[in-house]
């Protein structure tokens, strides 16, 4: 193992030292600044021998210029897990299917203007990331970020603050352009306001917003990118280019493929230079990544990395098992965990397992369905309470969850600093007879003796429940429907492909439906999936926004996170909590548990947690695991 450099790891240390209150301190006055987290690398003074040897024979045939040319002023320091690594190999993980977005290409290497402490956002402070520094004025209306000057796209060509306006302007805040842009309301205020971006010069930009704003520190380190090459995607711009057009533009826009223009132009560690649908997707080290390690070598180290499709999620957890892939935390979970156990330390099973703080299965209710009894039956807070305590949450966690799960209502999650541990578990309790008396307090009752309730206009009690198939999900669902039966609600279970149900749900075709319970640990980072912001959210009350909402419990519910989202970081606190309060007491959705979830590592891999925070607004599964500073120890025993 190579010695870190021992100043960088005492400034890393010192910078984790801001505990969970320093995400959290909003407003960045020059005088009271912490020192940087991350020190600067004298790199271009000794760039030989600091980058990938296939590309150092790039550069000796004369096919790119030297590492010194190629990276930025300042590159960024990633200070790896455990030690420094080493050059070469192929990454290779499994996927049950390519999702519309490419998770991996577009999600693995986070490109916005901040970052967080990984791979626990909540013990460290908001990190540099393409931003080298940025100031607040005192009222946080006005953000000035100081990019990182030097940096270059995959094809050689400088990242600039055009790059950044162009994406903002042209791209996000244009409603023509039609385009899956996950995060994508990171870039709004509460209100669904954009700012005001003016560019100073090449590497300063000024954002202007209507409120206080200091929340978009942490908005702008959960962007899956913060800019794109304006002198590549502008030439199918009809802004740019009059003989082009918008359909033309989001069809390039797409992260999958490969064109006559080579793969997607990206400031990721790699670039894709082989897709085959339904088969693999490949990517090849970017040497213009502006990113290295404590000792100054261009990142990543894998010089490359593939995804392979493996058919389903029992696949890729055998997959993993067996070393045909080297990782996955996304695909696999408990209902491999048992096999994993079993065959761990046999021969032909090199890996260790892992858990990520989860969240667990959210039951969304559709307050604006179609189907008006449906609309009346889930708007009543009787239903609801009733059905969550309904639901044996302790034997689902000891039958599918190896009881890693803990029961909790519709609350935030209990690390979060909104979380209320007096309201936080209401009518999380397995209590049927409660159930059953709140029905019948309510004149929901079993008129006919046929096990149904009927409700007060004589149809039945029952719901269609839309869910995707799911190693677990399915399984508790299916649990679900059986005990809430025993109280006189019937669920009609409603499976459709992952792709499928997840459109129908942004569009508020269902009426009942399963997702995960995200964004409940910040949720302000994204309060536009609680309350509406802007038409069409959140979407289980799509008509919320032009209509108001559902309940006079709900529009306070609203005003709270609303108000919150554009409060200093204090007040917003309170003001969170008190709407978590409500939310629990009138189970505006139903949260069977949180979990630790188990994933998998090949013990070849480097650099690799073994712990990890998975939450929605902290980027989810992939950011903790940094795949850039992620190398081989030794080559695949691939079955």
């Amino acid at each position: 193992m190579k010695k870190l450099n021992v100043l960088l790891v005492a400034v890393l240390v010192i910078g984790l030292v801001f505990s969970a209150s320093s995400l959290f301190a909003g407003k960045k006055d020059k005088e009271e600044a912490p020192e940087p987290t991350r020190e600067p690398v004298k790199v271009k003074e000794e760039a030989a021998g600091k980058e990938s040897p296939m590309l150092a024979e790039m550069v000796k045939a004369g096919k790119l210029p030297p590492l010194e040319e190629r990276l930025p002023e300042n590159p960024l320091v990633e200070v790896p897990v455990s030690e420094i690594g080493t050059y070469g190999d192929k990454l290779i993980l499994g996927t049950a299917f390519f999702l519309d977005d490419e998770r991996l290409p577009s999600r693995v290497d986070r490109n916005g203007f901040f970052q967080f402490t990984y791979p626990f956002p909540a013990e460290g402070p908001i990190l540099p990331n393409l931003a080298e520094s940025w100031d607040w004025n005192a009222d946080g209306t006005e953000l000035i970020i100081n990019l990182r000057k030097g940096i270059k796209w995959s094809d050689g060509v400088p990242f600039t603050a055009e790059d950044v306006v162009f994406f903002m302007e042209d791209i996000v805040d244009n409603e023509d352009v039609a385009y899956i842009w996950f995060y994508e309301g990171n870039f709004y205020d509460a209100n669904g306001n954009f700012p005001q971006l003016t560019k100073i010069d090449d590497f300063t930009l000024k954002f202007e917003y209507d409120d206080t704003a200091f929340l978009f520190e942490k908005k702008y380190a959960n962007v899956v990118w913060a800019a794109l090459p304006k002198h590549h995607f502008s030439q199918w711009h009809p802004k740019y280019n009059s003989d082009s057009d918008y359909e033309t533009l989001n069809e390039k826009l797409k992260i999958l493929g490969v064109n006559s223009e080579g793969g997607r132009v990206t400031l990721n560690a790699w670039v894709i230079d082989e897709y085959v649908p339904d088969g693999k997707l490949h990517m090849t080290r970017n040497p213009y990544y502006w990113k290295v390690d404590p000792e100054g070598n261009q990142l990543p180290y894998f010089d490359e990395f593939e995804i392979l499709i493996a058919g389903d999620r029992p696949s890729v957890g055998l997959g993993n098992m067996t070393g045909e892939y080297d990782h996955d935390h996304m695909w696999t979970g408990y209902p491999h965990y048992s096999m994993w156990l079993e065959e761990q330390g046999r021969p032909g099973r090199d890996y260790s397992i892992g858990f990520s703080n989860a969240p667990g299965m959210k039951i969304a209710f559709n307050y604006d369905a179609d189907d008006a009894e449906a609309r009346a039956v889930l708007r009543d807070i009787n239903f609801r309470r009733a059905i969550s305590l309904a639901i044996d949450r302790p034997t689902i966690s000891k039958t599918l969850a190896f009881d890693l799960m803990t029961p909790i209502g519709a609350s935030w999650a209990p690390d979060s600093p909104y979380f209320d541990k007096d309201y936080g578990y209401l009518y999380s309790e397995y209590d049927p007879a409660k159930a059953r008396k709140i029905l019948d307090d309510a004149g929901i009752i079993d008129r006919n003796g046929d096990g149904i309730r009927e409700l007060p206009t004589g149809e039945k009690l029952e719901l269609i429940w839309d869910m995707y198939a799911h190693d677990l999900f399915t399984p508790m669902s299916e649990m679900i429907v059986a005990t809430v039966k025993e109280v006189g609600i019937r669920l009609i279970l409603n499976e459709k492909h992952q792709t499928l149900h997840t459109n129908n749900y942004r569009a508020g075709n269902f009426e009942m439906t399963t997702e995960d319970f995200e964004f409940y640990n910040e949720p302000l980072l994204s309060v536009e999936m609680w309350v509406p912001t802007k038409p069409g959210s959140p979407y289980f009350h799509k008509d919320g926004y032009e209509k108001g909402g559902f309940s006079p419990e709900y529009d306070e519910y609203t005003r709270l996170l609303k108000k919150a989202s554009i409060a200093n970081i204090e007040e917003g606190i309170k003001l969170g909590q008190e709407a978590g309060r409500i939310m629990a007491e009138n189970v505006f959705q139903i949260h069977v548990g949180v979990r630790k979830r188990p994933f998998i590592n090949s013990n070849r891999l480097g650099n690799m947690v073994l712990e990890s925070t998975r939450v929605q607004e902290y980027g989810n599964f992939d950011p903790p695991f940094r795949y850039m500073q992620v190398y081989a120890k030794y080559p695949a025993q691939r079955p």
